[in-house]
């Protein structure tokens, strides 16, 4: 069995990769078509959701809070068995 020192970290380090996984997939959905952008012409809107900017900041949320949760959550069960 690990110690819990080594999950901890094996945490972090999961966590971290899902937050640049998230950056990933928002750089591909921000990235500028470039002939669009020479020409100015406008994109029209066909009927597109937002979902494609909601589910990346999903994930970056869900990646801060797993990194949150993993930092904080022992220091406060320490503090609940020392008392």
């Amino acid at each position: 069995m690990m110690s819990k020192k080594m999950v901890k970290i094996i945490c972090i380090i999961m966590a971290g990769l899902m937050i640049l996984s998230a950056c990933a997939v928002l750089l591909q959905v921000f990235a500028a078509d470039e002939a669009a952008v020479i020409s100015g012409t406008v994109i029209p809107d066909t009927g597109d959701s937002d979902m494609d900017y909601i589910i990346p900041a999903g994930i970056a949320v869900a990646a801060v809070l797993a990194v949150v949760l993993c930092l904080v959550l022992p220091k406060i069960k320490k503090k609940d068995t020392e008392e």
